[in-house]
């Protein structure tokens, strides 16, 4: 048991669903030219601005994995790299970003690192050719262990990348069979012995809470990942209702165990923390863990994205995401509609919203831990975000130091329920239902209650 047992719970349950961009987006009549003509404005001068792109194809599918991507990928791939670089010139010739330097670059997927070291280099030489960087920028590289070999390592080294990104998930052999999870150990080491030859920072991804894991199994993981010493760790809950429909499925069938109840989501969160903090990482984020003798230790992408209404972020490729401040948007989510419409529009936008969430940085605040008071009180914001943090401050989940407000360690696990408490009534409805549609294609009850502790 926790310490959270000896008092009185800030909450009665954990939400169905905490993992989301804000603000949600909604079909509306705006269109890619009305994307366009917001582009010829300038961008605000406050805030970090990043680049996302999107590699939407992968060697194998994880049975957990609900996004959008492929395996039969080796016909499309160098038309989809010459659409993205298409795609890249368009958005830099804008006035909007020919106005910015980028402080980060993050390329996901998918998985990246099936593209060819020739590849990398055409759209690396896109980036320094069409984009402004800012000095000291950051370039985040999403690799998987099989396809992640010295000369496309090499390759994005060569075009400036200084951070990779690896997804282990687990080393747990029973979890990895289970998640079709196809890299061996000796990939993945070998795959961290480059990292640290070429890059300043490399960051392992690990999921836990999964299918019937005990605290012991995830302190296994956690070992194996500290003895990997990588610059950093992201250890992400697995949220299972944004899981795939199939994996689901066996769930219900009871081919898998259970998820975790909510009782022991919180036991395995304050495990999770307690291990990396004790053996020498700095928890900057709710889930980001940075070795503090590393040389890279920031996510600037990351503190862009969970930032403010300023810091904008502008998406290339399948399915990629943009939020900048005025304007939110997707690209259309199959090959053949993001090639067909880079082609015609040389933009690919299938979706757009105005966008005017300045709320966004304190909706956030929970999860990047940390927030500037002075941030807060320039939003001009309706009393009621004050009261909340009224409230939460009064049930001990965050405190006042100086001109900043902090993330409580008895706050942490709590989060989701901050964040969600934070949204305006217009979105938490849709978040809501959003959360309820997700949770009946489940098709059997998530148990998120917290009565157990009382």
């Amino acid at each position: 048991m926790t310490q959270l047992d000896k008092k009185e719970l800030p909450f009665v349950s954990l939400p169905k669903m905490w993992i989301y961009l804000y603000p949600y987006l909604q079909r509306t009549e705006l269109s890619v030219n009305d994307v366009r003509k917001f582009l010829q404005q300038p961008a605000p001068e406050r805030g970090k601005k990043t680049l996302y792109m999107h590699v939407p194809f992968c060697d194998t599918i994880c049975t957990f994995c609900p996004f959008v991507r492929s395996t039969n990928y080796q016909d499309k791939l160098q038309p989809y790299v010459d659409a993205l670089i298409k795609e890249l010139k368009a958005i830099a010739s804008t006035p909007r970003i020919q106005g910015v330097a980028l402080d980060a670059i993050f390329v996901g997927g998918g998985t990246p690192s099936v593209l060819s070291p020739d590849q990398i280099h055409q759209i690396g030489e896109t980036i320094h050719r069409h984009f402004k960087l800012k000095p000291g920028f950051e370039w985040t590289f999403e690799v998987e262990a099989k396809s992640a070999t010295e000369d496309k390592l090499r390759a994005m080294a060569e075009n400036g990348v200084n951070r990779i990104s690896f997804g282990v998930q687990t080393f747990n052999p029973k979890f990895r069979k289970l998640f079709n999870l196809t890299a061996s150990h000796d990939e993945i080491k070998r795959t961290r012995e480059l990292a640290g030859k070429y890059f300043k920072g490399f960051n392992m991804d690990l999921l836990y809470q999964l299918p019937g894991q005990t605290v012991d199994e995830i302190h296994e993981d956690l070992q194996h990942a500290v003895e990997l010493n990588t610059t950093s760790i992201d250890a992400y809950p697995l949220d299972y209702t944004i899981t795939s429909k199939g994996f689901l499925q066996q769930i219900k069938k009871d081919r898998i165990p259970k998820p975790p109840n909510a009782h022991e989501k919180v036991e395995q969160q304050e495990a999770v923390t307690h291990f990396l903090v004790e053996h020498g990482y700095k928890q900057e984020f709710i889930y980001t863990f940075i070795r503090q003798d590393a040389e890279h230790r920031r996510f600037v992408f990351g503190e862009t994205l969970y930032g403010h209404y300023e810091d904008e972020c502008i998406g290339a490729g399948l399915s990629a995401f943009s939020y900048q401040a005025g304007m939110a948007y997707r690209n259309f989510d199959t090959v053949e509609q993001y090639i067909r419409a880079v082609e015609t529009n040389g933009l690919s936008v299938d979706v757009a919203n105005e966008y005017h969430a300045r709320e966004k940085g304190l909706i956030y605040f929970p999860k990047r831990m940390v927030i500037d008071i002075e941030d807060i009180d320039r939003l001009e914001l309706d009393a009621h975000y004050y009261e909340l943090l009224d409230q939460f401050e009064e049930k001990g989940l965050i405190v006042r130091e100086g001109n900043q407000i902090r993330l409580t360690r008895e706050g942490q696990p709590w989060y989701m329920n901050m964040m969600v408490e934070m949204l305006p009534d217009r979105t938490r409805n849709l978040h809501e239902r959003i959360a309820s549609t997700l949770n009946e294609r489940a098709d059997f009850t998530f148990d998120e209650e917290l009565i157990m502790f009382t």
